[in-house]
């Protein structure tokens, strides 16, 4: 029986190379969801509850239907339909689902910043006065973001929007990297330049 042999270099930049058109679709999707989310905020939401909506039905419906190994199965039904009764809900209503986010958040960096003042003033160690800044800093953001939850959601909306811009760029880019491959390779070799991969 013989042993099928390893693809040389070429062969596996060759092979990398004929699926630049995944990170250039990649690319072209996030930067359409980012403009669209930076021209309209409300469409982006949408976006973004849509996903978060789908995969919390899909999930409840894997739960119902097959449920936990050695688990009862009632509660993994129960399970199942509440996490499909979210999906839809969120699906529904993405505003309330935006800003249910940013609610979290702000609840999250209230209670963090207390646990580090107090962790701090107890332990009282090394740097401990930049923590108890960093505390103070951290329960003023939570407070703000609890107090104004709806244009915390905006902020978080034109955020996630600009981060999409740039990942799609750079998805974009790595996609014309990965078409120029092999007639890079083809130019390091023939300049006389070590093209042997470093494991």
């Amino acid at each position: 029986m013989s042993v099928p042999s390893e693809p040389t270099l070429d062969e596996a930049v060759a092979a990398t190379a004929r699926l630049w058109w995944i990170p250039l679709v990649v690319g072209i999707l996030f930067i359409g969801f980012g403009v669209m989310t930076l021209f309209d905020v409300a469409k982006g939401a949408s976006v973004v509850a849509l996903i978060i909506g789908l995969f919390l039905i899909v999930d409840g419906l894997v739960e119902m239907f097959m449920g936990r190994p050695g688990g009862s199965r009632l509660i993994a039904v129960l399970l199942g339909a509440l996490l499909v009764i979210g999906g839809a809900l969120v699906i529904a209503y993405p505003e309330y689902t935006i800003a249910t986010i940013a609610i979290i958040w702000g609840i999250v960096m209230l209670v963090s910043g207390i646990a580090r003042i107090v962790a701090a003033v107890r332990l009282r160690d090394y740097g401990w006065g930049w923590r108890v800044t960093l505390g103070v800093i951290e329960g003023i953001i939570g407070v703000i973001v609890l107090s104004w939850p709806k244009q915390t959601a905006y902020v978080i909306m034109i955020l996630i929007g600009i981060y999409a811009i740039l990942g799609g760029s750079l998805q974009i880019a790595i996609a014309i990297q990965l078409r120029k491959a092999p007639d890079r390779l083809a130019e390091l070799r023939a300049q006389g330049g070590d093209v042997t991969p470093a494991f």
